[in-house]
């Protein structure tokens, strides 16, 4: 009788895995909470404003669908190969405002989405009369948008990014500072002067779930 449980309960787990393997993860969502699963997302292109105005997908009867501009829904999520993007808000106070679709970096207790649309270039510094410097010292430029919003397990929302994020950072750290092992980890490990916030996130939701 035991045999034949296990059996079962091993090929449930198989059908499952096929299963699983045998759907992409591809979706989108809309605002009014309609949830489009595809065979796959091909691409989808946004205008200066944040607005999506190309979006092209693949349906689930194998169908290529290509929406442009007044046709596309007012899509909130973009699932892609497992890969998300989601709307992101310029102004968290005015959700409902302008926004640009980002991408979720980390996943788990706390979340973490960026929108990077920053451009660097080291160019020779000029001289006072508009020459170039003979040293060859270089000046960085940098051009463009940079995003990052974090989702803490209550639902409240920061902005981390730029001097906004001073305040923010602090009101994170001391929520995963309340984890004993990770707090003992960051001053232990050296590796937390250098890493990345996500790099240091992702660590705290593996160890502190």
């Amino acid at each position: 009788m035991k045999t034949n449980q296990k059996k079962t309960i091993a090929l449930v787990m198989l059908l499952t895995i096929v299963i699983t393997s045998g759907f992409s993860q591809s979706y989108f969502i809309t605002s009014s909470k309609d949830s489009v699963s595809c065979r796959r997302i091909n691409f989808f292109d946004t205008n200066a404003q944040g607005r999506m105005v190309d979006f092209e997908y693949v349906n689930t009867s194998n169908e290529t669908i290509r929406l442009k501009k007044n046709d596309i829904p007012d899509i909130q999520k973009v699932c892609q190969d497992g890969k998300l993007y989601l709307r992101m808000p310029l102004n968290l106070k005015k959700p409902d405002s302008y926004y640009r679709y980002g991408k979720r970096m980390v996943h788990g207790k706390i979340i973490v989405d960026v929108f990077d649309d920053v451009t660097t270039s080291y160019r020779l510094k000029e001289n006072f009369d508009g020459s170039y410097n003979s040293q060859g010292v270089m000046k960085e430029n940098r051009e463009g948008l940079y995003m990052r919003h974090v989702t803490m397990p209550d639902g409240k929302v920061y902005e981390v990014s730029g001097l906004k994020g001073i305040k923010a950072l602090k009101s994170i750290r001391k929520f995963m500072f309340e984890c004993e092992q990770y707090k003992k980890e960051y001053f232990a490990n050296p590796k937390y002067q250098t890493c990345t916030f996500e790099e240091a996130v992702t660590d705290y939701n593996k160890m502190c779930p």
